[in-house]
């Protein structure tokens, strides 16, 4: 077990507070007891309660510095090999075939999980890409931690365009920081690149060939459908604006063909596999140690502090 925030502990101190008020209150109470000669409870009726004043805030201050549990297990994983999933985030890709129905973003989401997994020893990124490419995630064999990067970071304008366009904000062009920024680690050899798109994007500079070829496998994954329309979120209307590309698919097939990769539409899930499978080859895996799930238990203090409140609660009003 291991605390987030260990500063929070300091709230414990806050237990002389209501404990220094028990003291001047019972001595308050027996120089009463002694003006009227009542006799008072007995000092051991008191230990309850003075627990009580100490575990209340006992609890919260360890809530308040976030214990966690992580557990770790032993997996497989490649040295010779780093791939990334891309994700077009541009607004293009928010488009459905109806209200309700999934997005290009959100069946790209679904493709490149399936093929994380079908690669478990392979070190799997996130990358998120409009006119440029953010890093959401290196390289890693952690399933949970690819899952949950793809599901909660991974989102439409996530990054925005860094500038405004008249038409179309992705440009591959920004496939090109992938390898100067050096996202793949130094001395890998065989480097992966998926890109889950729609292909609706600006014209490519020809620099982006020299700069992807023999330096990583490009895969370019079609996820579109004609007659897709973008629908806004609050009356389901369609986007009066948006039209489809249907020139897309030649388009994102001829880009393949440039950087030396493969184009394949989101259906061909086998191809897609086989051309991955392809790239990376095959290579002796080491064992490594990862921590594949965080188990927050700051709620269930919180709740075991209900227990001495309720009871100081009762103690008053009975």
């Amino acid at each position: 077990m291991s605390f987030l925030t260990p500063v929070g502990a300091l709230f414990a101190l806050a237990a002389v507070v209501p404990l220094a008020a028990l003291v001047i209150t019972e001595r308050r109470a027996d120089a009463v007891r002694r003006t009227l000669r009542v006799a008072g409870p007995a000092r051991r009726a008191l230990v309850p309660v003075g627990i009580a004043l100490v575990l209340l805030p006992a609890l919260v201050a360890v809530a308040a510095a976030q214990p966690i549990v992580v557990r770790q297990r032993n997996v497989a994983q490649r040295a010779d090999v780093q791939a990334y999933a891309l994700f077009d985030t541009s607004l293009s890709m928010q488009a459905a075939a109806a209200p309700g129905r999934p997005t290009r973003l959100s069946r790209a989401k679904r493709l490149a999980m399936r093929l994380e997994h079908t690669f478990p020893d392979v070190p799997f990124g996130v990358i998120s890409m409009t006119d440029r490419s953010l890093p959401n995630l290196l390289p890693t064999v952690d399933r949970t931690a690819f899952d949950r990067t793809v599901e909660q970071s991974v989102a439409i304008d996530r990054p925005p365009p860094s500038q405004k366009y008249p038409d179309r904000a992705t440009t591959f062009d920004a496939l090109a920081p992938v390898m100067q920024a050096n996202f793949y680690a130094q001395g890998v050899p065989r480097r992966l690149l998926v890109v889950f798109t729609d292909g609706e994007s600006a014209k490519i500079s020809p620099i982006l060939r020299y700069e992807l070829q023999r330096h990583v496998t490009p895969i370019f994954v079609h996820v579109w459908a004609p007659n897709e329309l973008i629908f806004d979120g609050a009356n389901g209307r369609p986007d009066p604006k948006y039209v489809a590309d249907p020139l897309s698919t030649p388009e994102l097939t001829q880009i393949a063909r440039l950087t030396g990769g493969q184009a394949f539409p989101e259906t061909d899930f086998g191809g897609i596999e086989r051309a991955a499978r392809a790239a990376i080859g095959q290579a002796q895996s080491h064992s490594v140690t990862a921590a594949y799930a965080r188990v927050p238990l700051a709620p269930w203090f919180v709740l075991a502090a209900l227990v001495p409140l309720a009871f100081l609660l009762w103690r008053r009003v009975f």
